[in-house]
């Protein structure tokens, strides 16, 4: 299973550390199953007791979680009942993997630690999740990059018209997925339901996984070789191929999160008919990282010195245990290369129409950042979305409730985005 930095959702990997005390069975019930998902078995097993270590090492934790990885698909996410007992001996947890949803129960001592842990013998299997729950059409399509096959999906209007736009969604950071998921527990569907809105106004649109992620697994260019500059080529190719589909006109390109950086850059190449960045960040990812951990000076003390080195480009195989989810040695050559691109720079160098949003309710990419990228560009289009957060839901301000979006794929994008996001279009 593939491992990746989450460069903008420090929320998540920040508050998963294993450094932090477990307060609660559902807490450790979460970072356990987020600690097999990301193959950290020896993380797992600190969440155990004494007598479960005794009988079960990491090397067959390992065998265990990939086997059930091959008989159910993928993992993808759990779902915690907001109504159970967060202390109970015994929890259950909805786990979703890609072929079957299965209810995952875990024991637990006084200390909060997991004493056994078992899954249902019947899993139920699941829909079609590829397909768009509204039924527009959808072609699968594999396209040719450098060192390897990018997978995406095309998905047109019902009532496809000749030389309809087409708008190419770039994902944002980390093992993010076409649909807009991945495997830190982050399950909205928001890209999918973002092209079904484009599709519901006469727009169709190509989301893809990216390198190394979901069904674009099979590259010949190793973890620790992926730079920036590969996703920025591979979307420059990926355009050009829409480009010569005969069935499109005008093609958009939009980019969320990190997936903006990429499209800015590859914008300059490729020449859009247009350009979104939508909650993309307006600084540089080491300020990024920097302000980020303001909140948490102990480890902000101990990032300081590995920031400083990569920003020189040189990489460091001395990275402390709780920050080894945003430094690993084996992302940070992406990292470096990430380090020196300025998106308020290269947005200054984008001729065509562009519409910078930002979400007024977003916890990771705040909407100074949205206001910096349009003062750097000042001829795009400016649109600060009331209430809307990271994942492009409506959500309010609080942290706990905001996050609660992340996992619920039957709530719909906010009203404000899609109807800015048509109207600027069309």
């Amino acid at each position: 299973m593939y491992k990746f930095i989450l460069l903008l959702l420090l929320l998540f990997t920040l508050n998963g550390s294993a450094s932090l005390a477990q307060t609660t069975n559902t807490e450790t019930a979460s970072k356990f199953i987020s600690f097999l998902a990301s193959n950290q078995y020896e993380e797992a097993l600190k969440l155990t007791s004494v007598e479960f270590k005794g009988k079960v090492n990491s090397d067959a934790l390992a065998k265990l979680w990939e086997n059930i990885n091959q008989q159910l698909g993928a993992y993808e996410s759990i779902q915690l009942a907001d109504d159970e007992d967060k202390n109970a001996n015994s929890l259950t947890v909805e786990t979703t993997f890609k072929n079957y949803l299965i209810p995952f129960t875990l024991s637990f001592n006084a200390n909060h630690e997991i004493i056994g842990f078992f899954m249902q013998q019947q899993p139920k299997m699941r829909e079609d999740t590829r397909r768009s729950p509204a039924n527009f059409p959808e072609e699968a399509v594999r396209v040719k990059v450098n060192g390897g096959i990018i997978s995406g999906t095309i998905m047109t209007p019902k009532n496809p018209k000749a030389n309809m736009p087409i708008a190419m969604i770039i994902a944002g950071s980390g093992p993010t997925d076409r649909d807009g998921n991945n495997i830190y527990g982050v399950h909205s569907n928001s890209y999918l339901l973002l092209a079904e809105a484009l599709a519901d106004n006469g727009i169709a649109s190509f989301r893809y996984d990216k390198r190394l992620v979901g069904e674009s697994a099979a590259f010949e260019t190793e973890q620790n070789k992926v730079v920036f500059q590969d996703f920025v080529d591979d979307a420059v190719i990926l355009g050009q191929f829409l480009r010569g589909r005969k069935t499109f006109g005008k093609l958009f390109v939009i980019g969320h999160s990190e997936g903006s950086n990429i499209g800015i850059v590859a914008a300059e190449e490729l020449k859009p008919d247009a350009f979104v960045s939508l909650c993309g960040p307006g600084e540089n990812l080491a300020t990024i990282i920097e302000n980020q951990l303001v909140s948490q000076p102990a480890l902000a003390k101990q990032a300081k010195p590995i920031i400083n080195l990569l920003k020189e480009g040189k990489t460091t195989s001395n990275v402390p245990e709780e920050l080894n989810s945003l430094f690993a040695p084996a992302i940070q050559n992406f990292i470096i290369s990430s380090f020196k691109v300025d998106p308020t720079e290269e947005i200054k160098k984008l001729s065509m129409p562009l519409l910078i949003i930002g979400g007024t309710t977003d916890l990771q990419v705040p909407i100074n950042h949205a206001e910096e990228l349009k003062q750097a560009n000042p001829k795009a289009v400016l649109l600060l979305i009331r209430n809307m957060n990271h994942v492009l839901k409506t959500a309010p301000k609080n942290q706990a409730e905001n996050l609660k979006t992340y996992t619920n794929v039957k709530l719909p994008l906010n009203d404000d985005l899609v109807i800015g996001l048509v109207n600027f279009m069309k």
